[in-house]
């Protein structure tokens, strides 16, 4: 990371002391930006990865997901990290290389080291891929609908609606082509292949009836994870994509809360 430059967060949503951080990526020289807001750096660090199509404010500015997640965090007293990873990146390479530095620069500046992964959908996507990637990273993985990303786009690719068109054309754009064009790159970022890297505390939620993430494609997962002696997976029943985020994880103990 270069160039960093803190400044306060601005607009409404954001909790005192949020921070706004900017810099340019060692990869590539690219810009990106963070935000931060502080909590007890005795309890776990949640580093929230937005879901696609979205940007990193999101758990502080849309409304169900603030109050939801932003709340338990502040109620946790629990540090914040909401990265914008690049906009819909998918933990391509170069946000994994942006993200594995600027947890390496919240580590020696913020002193922030119990690291949890909080992402939804798309963030659920990376979450995954960056714990496989740094495993030393991180301490646990709350992922809400989440799935292998080289099978998902092999869902995608058969279309039939619009949405499923726009987040194959996301996947293709993040890392350079389809899977059959990148095989390389898709199988070194696949959970499925590399499962047995994931060994933190991880919880996976989906909804039974998600038309985004066929829930298929969750428990492909699950399975592979199931070695994991601290690997949860919930599904609720008939629930739709966003129903896997609301299933109340305690983001300390990562216990799923019944009810």
């Amino acid at each position: 990371m270069q160039q960093i430059i803190r400044e306060a967060a601005s607009g409404d949503g954001f909790p005192p002391g949020t921070e706004h951080i900017r810099f340019i990526s060692d990869c590539d020289g690219a810009a990106d930006w963070f935000y931060h807001t502080p909590g007890n750096p005795q309890r776990r660090t949640v580093v929230f990865l937005h879901g696609a199509l979205s940007q990193g404010d999101q758990i502080y500015t849309r409304a169900d997901v603030r109050a939801f997640w932003l709340e338990r965090v502040l109620a946790g007293s629990h540090p914040l990290l909401a990265l914008n990873v690049r906009g819909t990146s998918y933990m391509n390479p170069a946000t994994a290389a942006d993200t594995h530095a600027l947890l390496g620069w919240a580590r020696r500046e913020l002193g922030l080291n119990q690291i949890t992964l909080l992402g939804g959908s798309g963030g659920a996507i990376s979450a995954l891929i960056y714990g496989l990637l740094y495993p030393d990273d991180v301490q646990g993985i709350i992922t809400l609908g989440a799935c292998d990303l080289a099978r998902w786009y092999a869902f995608l690719a058969r279309g039939g609606a619009p949405i499923l068109d726009t987040l194959a054309e996301t996947v293709r754009a993040a890392y350079g082509g389809t899977p059959d064009e990148a095989p390389a790159l898709y199988q070194a970022h696949s959970v499925l292949a590399h499962a047995d890297r994931i060994t933190v505390p991880t919880v996976l939620t989906h909804g039974e009836a998600d038309t985004l993430i066929p829930v298929e494609e969750a428990r492909a997962v699950a399975a592979a994870l199931a070695g994991n002696a601290e690997f949860r997976y919930i599904e609720v029943p008939g629930g739709d994509h966003d129903s896997a985020v609301w299933v109340d994880v305690d983001l300390e103990t990562l216990e799923v809360r019944e009810g």
